[in-house]
């Protein structure tokens, strides 16, 4: 990444952070600019791992306290994929989630409102500031899989819900 370029994104990571009332710091620089460049639902372990990896010299509460200020703050999203351990993305829309009940694949369903919330239940007197839709089955390369098998299929267990980054990712069944 040319020097340009990197103050260029740097500058960008800065203002998302000030405009969204949050002040700037490194930590925070790192993180944000993590999540917003893989793809797919990233454990807090996995984007501490992540920012290591750069050279980053940070604890795990540093980065807990940090993935904390940008949800609170609307830069980054919970994927709720159920019980289990906590999935972070880059909050650009609001979407929901399906969950292959097989593979563990986490996937983005695009919300027909694109804002929360998008749902109001029938709870007179309640104020609702966010509703998550969570679909659960088999994702498609899964019942492809199935399919190329003649239709046998071998349920896993709710345990294999920890598949990789890259296999929770969309991109990595569909090309994109």
């Amino acid at each position: 990444m040319t020097d340009e370029l990197a103050q260029h994104r740097k500058a960008e990571l800065v203002q998302r952070l000030r405009q969204a009332g949050l002040r700037v710091t490194q930590p925070r620089l790192w993180v944000l600019d993590v999540l917003d460049r893989v793809s797919g639902h990233w454990s807090a372990d996995e984007v501490l791992a992540a920012v290591r990896a750069r050279g980053a010299r940070l604890s795990r509460a540093t980065v807990y306290n940090v993935i904390h200020a940008l949800v609170s703050s609307g830069l980054v999203m919970v994927a709720d994929a159920g019980p289990g351990r906590m999935l972070l993305e880059s909050a650009r829309v609001w979407h929901h989630h399906f969950v292959c009940r097989d593979c563990g694949t986490v996937i983005d369903v695009p919300c027909v409102i694109g804002a929360k919330p998008c749902l109001q239940p029938a709870l007179p007197g309640a104020e609702v500031d966010e509703a998550q839709v969570i679909w659960r089955g088999r994702c498609p390369r899964c019942v492809a899989r199935s399919a190329s098998r003649g239709g046998e299929h071998a349920r896993q267990t709710s345990s294999r819900t920890s598949a990789s980054a890259s296999d929770r990712s969309i991109g990595a069944w569909t090309g994109g």
